[in-house]
C-alpha cells in the first residue's frame, strides 16, 4: 500500500479545526467526532499522478480531502481506464469498499498534488459506534454517489460519444474548471477513446461551440448550443 510511504506526520498541513472543509466532511462535521478524528488522523501527500491506493488491495481506513483533486478509476478488460468519480476538497474515499468488507473496486489517483487525511479502520468503526448518527449522514453520501453512477450509466448507454464528450465538458467546466484537462482525461470520462474525443472537439471548435486555440485548455464558447448538443434537458 502506498500509505506507508506517503503518510506520516506533516507539521505544515493545517488542523482539523481550522481545516476549511470540515463542516463538509461525513466525519469531521459534528465537534466531538473531529476532537477523535484528529487523535487518530494521518497526514498525507500525493503528487499528481501517484496513486493513493489500488484497485483490489483491502481499505486500511478512509481518507479525506484536505486540498486537490482526485479520480477513481477503473480499467476495463481490454485495458481501457475509465473515470468512475472525481473527488474534491471535502470528499471522502474508501469508505464502500471498508463497510462493505471488499478490496477497493477502483484504484484512487491523484489528478492534482493532493493533501489528503487518513483515519484507520479501526478508529472509523469506534466513531461510528460511538456516534450513530453519523450513519444517517453516510448513508445520504452513499445515496447522492448512487445516483450520480446510475445517471452517468444511462448516459453511456443512451448517447452516443459526441453528445458523452459535450456533457463531460459541461461537468467538467462546473465542478472542476480550474483543471486544465488532457484529451485522454475527457475520453477516461465520456467513456470513449482519446482519438475520438480529439476528432469531436475538432468538429466542435469548427461549430463554434468551444475554442483550443491556446492549446490544452478548452473554452467554451456557446454554453447553451453545447448542451443542445449533450442533449442535456
Amino acid at each position: 500500500m502506498s500509505i506507508k510511504k506517503e503518510c506520516g506526520p506533516q507539521p505544515n498541513l493545517e488542523s482539523c479545526k481550522t481545516c476549511g472543509n470540515r463542516l463538509d466532511s461525513i466525519l469531521c462535521s459534528n465537534p466531538d467526532v473531529l476532537l477523535m478524528v484528529e487523535k487518530a488522523r494521518v497526514s498525507c501527500r500525493f503528487k499528481a499522478g501517484q496513486i493513493i491506493f489500488y484497485s483490489g488491495n483491502d481499505p486500511l481506513g478512509i481518507f479525506t480531502i484536505q486540498s486537490g483533486l482526485v479520480k477513481l478509476e477503473v480499467i476495463s478488460a481490454s485495458g481501457a481506464a475509465h473515470t468512475l468519480r472525481l473527488v474534491g476538497p471535502g470528499g471522502t474515499l474508501g469508505y464502500r469498499s471498508m463497510f462493505a468488507n471488499e478490496p477497493y473496486h477502483a484504484s484512487a489517483v491523484a489528478v492534482e498534488d493532493c493533501e489528503l487525511c487518513f483515519v484507520p479502520k479501526a478508529e472509523i468503526m469506534n466513531i461510528f459506534k460511538s456516534y450513530p448518527e453519523l450513519a444517517m449522514k453516510l448513508l445520504s453520501h452513499i445515496s447522492k454517489d448512487l445516483r450520480m453512477a446510475e445517471e452517468k450509466w444511462m448516459d453511456q448507454m443512451d448517447k452516443g460519444a459526441s453528445e458523452r464528450i459535450a456533457e463531460a465538458l459541461i461537468f467538467l467546466q462546473d465542478h472542476f474548471a480550474h483543471q486544465n484537462w488532457t484529451r485522454r482525461e475527457i475520453a477516461q470520462w465520456a467513456g470513449t477513446t482519446p482519438e475520438t474525443v480529439i476528432r469531436t472537439l475538432s468538429q466542435f471548435e469548427k461549430d463554434g461551440l468551444i475554442d483550443q486555440t491556446d492549446g490544452r485548455s478548452i473554452r467554451i464558447l456557446s454554453r447553451d448550443r453545447l448542451k443542445d448538443r449533450a442533449e442535456i434537458r
